[in-house]
């Protein structure tokens, strides 16, 4: 699908580099634009209605996420989903979620959100930003982490950290339509389920042990 012709909504508080990024890793996951789709920066000033210098800056965050790929002088475009990236993504989504395990644990509302997510992974994709991906879709036990590390990065208090745990979450779910072989989905949905069992009981040791598996379940 070609870069959309209707101008964004104008920016407002964000810094525009921001802005630009959300935008477009907006319509690289929602489908918007497509794995190949080329991305021109003349097209996308027209778009997003900002200069080059944000728009460069956003697509170098994005390229950080390999959700595009760039060759010099040639083509800037949305890559295609590397399913073998899951192996990198998964354990460093996981040390993140490590980081506001503690927080976390003693939130009791956070518990009891993250604990229903999870208990749920196997039934169907958790509502959210995170899970509108282009069909076909991550597997729910991916969905379910993913919004479960965001539930826990936002009672940390620490913005930084939540913002790691969207992006790097965003990019496991792209990469991770067509996973096959690259996870151990019985063992990540082991995980999940230790997990909720260990944040109902608010016992932080085994909810880290929990992660750390959740964490092998990417396959060696």
């Amino acid at each position: 699908m070609p870069i959309p012709t209707t101008p964004s909504p104008a920016f407002c508080r964000r810094l525009h580099r921001d802005e630009v990024f959300e935008l477009v890793l907006d319509a690289i996951v929602s489908g918007e634009l497509a794995e190949g789709e080329r991305l021109r920066d003349t097209e996308l000033e027209e778009w997003l209605g900002v200069s080059r210098t944000p728009i460069r800056m956003a697509l170098a965050r994005l390229e950080d996420l390999s959700l595009i790929e760039t060759v010099p002088k040639r083509y800037t475009r949305v890559s295609h989903a590397r399913p073998w990236l899951v192996r990198p993504l998964l354990p460093t989504l996981c040390s993140l979620v490590l980081l506001a395990l503690v927080e976390a644990v003693a939130d009791d509302e956070t518990r009891v959100a993250v604990a229903a997510v999870l208990r749920q992974a196997g039934a169907e994709a958790p509502a959210g930003d995170e899970a509108r991906v282009v069909a076909p879709s991550a597997p729910p036990v991916v969905e379910a982490l993913v919004s479960a590390a965001r539930t826990m990065a936002a009672a940390s208090s620490n913005g930084r950290l939540e913002g790691m745990v969207v992006h790097f979450g965003v990019a496991l779910l792209f990469h991770a339509r067509f996973v096959g072989d690259d996870l151990d989905e019985a063992g990540l949905t082991e995980g999940l389920s230790s997990l909720a069992v260990a944040l109902e009981r608010a016992d932080v040791e085994a909810a880290r042990t929990a992660v750390e598996t959740i964490a092998s379940s990417a396959g060696q």
